[in-house]
């Protein structure tokens, strides 16, 4: 097994992402590309992801593979290349072998782990109310402006509209957008939603806005939410993210 990946900031921004989550994690090398799903200890969150073979120079894996990560010492290997460098990825016994290249060749053997298979709850199951999407930096900035006022944000849309608020003891932020706004890229509600979601994850999730072309959010009343971060076909960060219910 071998891949090697020209653009690092891919791979380093999904794997920096899925830190925020996660320990560790068992990344899957298959036919389409390379995958992970597992969920936080608190069981709040489940991050899924996926980088296309698409988004590799090189990708040479005969069978599926499976390979146990500790994903903070994974990524500062990987925060060791810079822009222009390529970086591979090569199975070799029970090591996995990053080489970082451009006119030098560095290397770098990261240990794997013997990781068993979490109870990840089935999130294919569950059914959605409300879908949207947007440009990635619409979201950041409305979590940015709601982390100065509260812990929680709470998603809203109808058919004619969608907003992301927070209120908290003195102040509060709404941002609101209609169709044919700018930033709206697609809105589509089956019935009227409103959930409340914990500000702190949500601000994990956001880095994945880096690499990201469109976010899309999709979520239904006091029900968990999925947010979808796509880059051009060639990645995909997603993460379920429970609701705040109030009492």
């Amino acid at each position: 097994m071998k891949v090697t990946i020209a653009e690092p900031e891919v791979l380093i921004t999904t794997v920096a992402t899925a830190a925020e989550i996660i320990d560790e994690g068992i990344f899957n090398f298959g036919k389409n590309g390379i995958s992970l799903i597992a969920a936080d200890r608190a069981m709040v969150a489940v991050i899924d992801l996926l980088i296309s073979k698409d988004a590799f120079e090189v990708y040479e894996v005969n069978e599926e593979r499976e390979v146990g990560i500790n994903m903070t010492n994974f990524l500062s290997l990987l925060k060791r290349a810079r822009g222009s460098d390529k970086i591979s990825l090569e199975l070799i016994e029970n090591r996995l072998i990053l080489t970082i290249h451009n006119t030098t060749k560095r290397r770098f053997s990261v240990p794997l782990l013997q990781l068993s298979k979490e109870d990840i709850p089935p999130i294919e199951q569950l059914e959605f109310k409300a879908s949207v999407t947007l440009k990635p930096e619409i979201l950041e900035d409305a979590i940015k402006d709601a982390g100065v006022i509260t812990d929680a944000v709470t998603f809203y849309a109808t058919k004619d509209y969608f907003k992301i608020s927070a209120e908290g003891d003195v102040s509060q932020t709404e941002l609101e957008l209609r169709e044919g706004d700018e930033g709206l890229l697609d809105l589509h509600v089956e019935e009227d939603s409103k959930a409340k979601y914990p500000l702190d994850y949500l601000e994990k999730i956001i880095k994945a806005s880096k690499i990201s072309d469109e976010v899309s959010l999709k979520f239904a009343q006091d029900y968990p939410a999925r947010i979808d971060f796509k880059y051009e076909g060639k990645a995909r960060i997603s993460m379920i993210l429970a609701p705040r219910v109030s009492e």
